[in-house]
């Protein structure tokens, strides 16, 4: 994993209802090629939890497929190139918003959770998946915490 990575999760639960995690990533890498590895069908199912096509547009449409399921579908609520890019996927929306750093990339992250009880894995998942994220823009393999421990860091630090 590249140095130059950094990950920061916090919680806002003042969402009437829900819970919304925030992640914070910089990543060594220009934005263009973070955007790229955001939107890119192949790229975003290298390190996304499930492979993913993505209809690059406000309204359009995102299939999640996991292996021996059903695809699941979602509804892209903003794209807007190498910034913005939001969807729905079951009863969350994600949103994701790119910034350039330097050398690099500042990339921010917020998950709404309607189920408060799921926010240590969600966080672990997530977590994963920014460190493959990482390798793959790298050129690396992924070297990921165990997603028990990370569970457990995510218990102790979201309550």
């Amino acid at each position: 994993m590249s140095g130059a990575f950094r990950i920061d999760v916090s919680l806002d639960s003042t969402i009437e209802g829900a819970s919304m995690l925030r992640f914070r990533c910089r990543f060594a890498h220009s934005l263009p090629r973070v955007w790229q590895a955001l939107t890119d069908d192949e790229q975003l199912s290298a390190w996304f939890p499930c492979r993913v096509r993505l209809e690059e547009r406000a309204g359009g449409r995102i299939e999640f497929l996991f292996p021996d399921q059903e695809p699941d579908y979602g509804e892209v609520l903003e794209f807007e190139p190498e910034s913005r890019l939001g969807f729905s996927w079951d009863q969350e929306v994600l949103h994701w918003y790119l910034h350039p750093d330097a050398d690099g990339c500042r990339l921010m992250m917020t998950n709404t959770l309607q189920d408060p009880e799921s926010r240590a894995k969600v966080a672990a998942g997530w977590h994963g998946c920014f460190q493959a994220l990482d390798a793959l823009l790298s050129g690396s393999e992924a070297q990921l915490t165990p997603l028990p421990e990370l569970i457990e860091h995510y218990r102790q630090t979201l309550g």
